[in-house]
């Protein structure tokens, strides 16, 4: 599955992790975009305006629902109504609803099953 054309923002405080999402995503043709806070993802997203986001929903100082409610906050034309995919340990069906309440598009547990990130990400931009 190609993600050529896509511009993907992944935010995640854990390095390797990060690094890993990032390496498999461009080996899929995806420029992809990087932070490790909440503060510089939200500065990335409305810079570039990419296609999805990606984001890890525990990090330290402001979590991914902190992010979603600032893209949320946003004019459609400003980007409040681009997908943010939720990764998250927590396997919970409270938790998936919860992030699907707060405005995620879709929540996927970790480990991330890259072969399900890749479909959810073409599913969700309809590109």
């Amino acid at each position: 599955m190609s993600l050529e054309h896509y511009v993907i923002l992944v935010v995640e405080d854990d390095p390797d992790a990060r690094e890993l999402m990032q390496a498999v995503l461009e080996q899929r043709g995806a420029t992809v975009l990087t932070a490790d806070s909440v503060a510089t993802a939200f500065e990335l997203f409305e810079e570039k305006r990419p296609d999805v986001i990606v984001s890890d929903i525990a990090m330290p100082e402001e979590d991914g629902f902190g992010l979603v409610k600032r893209v949320r906050a946003l004019a459609p034309e400003k980007g409040g109504d681009k997908p943010i995919v939720a990764l998250s340990a927590y396997a919970a069906k409270s938790d998936r609803v919860r992030a699907l309440s707060a405005g995620f598009t879709q929540y996927l547990h970790k480990p991330v099953d890259f072969e399900e990130l890749v479909s959810t990400i073409q599913a969700v931009t309809k590109k």
